[in-house]
């Protein structure tokens, strides 16, 4: 039912995004050279794999033992849950591995918080080197970005975000004052275990056995993620002249948008890679919010990434729950 519930969830996001103007949006592309898709969304798929092996290093170190399908295919689950609601994917990687390996989900989650750190890392030395070879886009990035608020309709103000504020902080005092009644229950005895097996999970990196394995993996995530991107400029004319430094810019704004709790990056990714297209002056490249009827090279690029990558989530995704469904069926 996942898998079928999976490929469904396909139709419909490929139906939302050409549903409203098929006619303009098909005709472009079919102006696309789709071998450079094709090899765009092998090295997405790599990347999965490569994020399942570099995850085993961290779960040995905690001194447990996965399967490498099954850690991959825990990843490949994530990526898919992620496309549903934003920031999932870590949970479910984290639930669906513990199913059939049995290692247990804080130690996991703890595992996860060390990847997100690394990743952080290299994408702020990324930006770092984005600003070093193209300052001038960048100071034009950000100068159109703050015109895209003029397109949009003021909203009305609202006070939701100080009601959960203020929520939030009465629970604190709550917690404060009943805190020894508090200690006293079987919640906070669980609480305090995850905790402590969260901060296992995330020492876990100074535990590494092979550390070279660990870091060619994390070097090779990020190469594939350039890649899939930098590979894309050469199916469409008018980024077929960008650079390998205009690629790394590309992949410094796609990583913010992705950052962005959006599923999946929907429109925050298209944004951002929109803006950074037009900032690097590609010929007929717009920002433009509304909907695809003319042809637009800056819209049109992000869409393409974004449909080849989201294919690789669902499918692999679809295949990974299958792997896992039948190796703890195995068990059983």
């Amino acid at each position: 039912m996942k898998i079928i519930f999976s490929l469904s969830f396909m139709f419909i996001v490929i139906y939302y995004f050409l549903g409203k103007n098929p006619d303009s949006v098909i005709r472009d592309l079919k102006l696309v050279d789709y071998r450079f898709v094709i090899l765009s969304f092998i090295f997405g798929g790599w990347a999965y794999v490569n994020r399942g092996l570099r995850w085993i290093s961290l779960i040995n170190a905690l001194g447990y033992e996965s399967s490498k399908l099954n850690s991959i295919a825990a990843v490949s689950v994530g990526y898919l849950t992620n496309l549903f609601i934003p920031r999932a994917g870590e949970i479910s990687r984290c639930t669906t591995l513990n199913q059939v390996e049995k290692v247990p989900v804080d130690k996991l989650f703890g595992t996860i918080l060390v990847e997100r750190v690394i990743d952080f890392i290299i994408l702020i030395l990324i930006m770092l080197v984005s600003v070093l070879l193209k300052s001038g886009e960048i100071i034009l990035a950000f100068n159109k970005y703050q015109d895209i608020p003029k397109v949009f309709p003021k909203e009305d103000s609202s006070n939701i975000k100080f009601i959960i504020i203020g929520f939030l902080l009465l629970i604190g005092l709550l917690i404060y004052l009943f805190r020894n009644k508090v200690k006293g229950t079987s919640f906070y005895d669980k609480a305090k275990q995850f905790i402590e097996g969260f901060k296992e999970g995330f020492r876990s990196i100074k535990k590494i056995k092979n550390k070279s394995y660990f870091w060619f993996h994390t070097f090779s995530i990020w190469t594939m993620y350039f890649l899939m991107t930098y590979i894309c400029f050469y199916c469409m004319e008018e980024t077929s002249q960008l650079t390998l430094s205009d690629g790394l810019f590309l992949l410094f704004l796609g990583g913010i948008g992705m950052a962005i709790p959006t599923p999946g990056g929907i429109g925050s990714y298209h944004l951002m890679v929109m803006i950074g297209l037009v900032s690097l002056q590609i010929p007929n490249g717009i920002i433009s919010v509304e909907k695809y009827t003319e042809y637009n090279p800056a819209m049109l690029f992000p869409i393409i990434i974004w449909f080849a990558q989201s294919l690789v989530a669902i499918i692999l995704g679809s295949i990974g729950l299958l792997v896992l469904f039948l190796s703890k069926k195995k068990q059983s």
